[in-house]
């Protein structure tokens, strides 16, 4: 394992003191985690997309064709599903 040395302004140590204390962590750890988060967040985004799950998900097709994407009436979508939730609600719900 090395060991590195790091120069701070005293922003950056206060930010880190912070830090260590706030989360219950040694510098050490705050500092790789830091550098996990930032390796995380330097992902492509064709990478991103598919550790979320998102490759695959929307169609591209052309509005008023029976391929057209979620994205597009996203509002509508929402309001049916709402409407099914109140519905199933009122049916769940004991009488008075």
């Amino acid at each position: 394992m090395r060991t590195i040395s790091v120069r701070l302004d005293d922003g950056s140590e206060a930010k880190l003191e912070c830090l260590c204390q706030s989360l219950g962590l040694s510098q050490t750890e705050v500092v790789k985690a830091g550098l996990e988060l930032l390796q995380r967040q330097s992902a492509s985004p064709a990478a991103l997309a598919e550790r979320l799950g998102l490759i695959g998900s929307f169609s591209s097709g052309v509005p008023g064709s029976a391929s057209t994407s979620r994205g597009r009436d996203h509002s509508a979508q929402l309001r049916l599903k709402l409407r099914g939730q109140h519905v199933r609600q009122r049916l769940t719900e004991p009488k008075a």
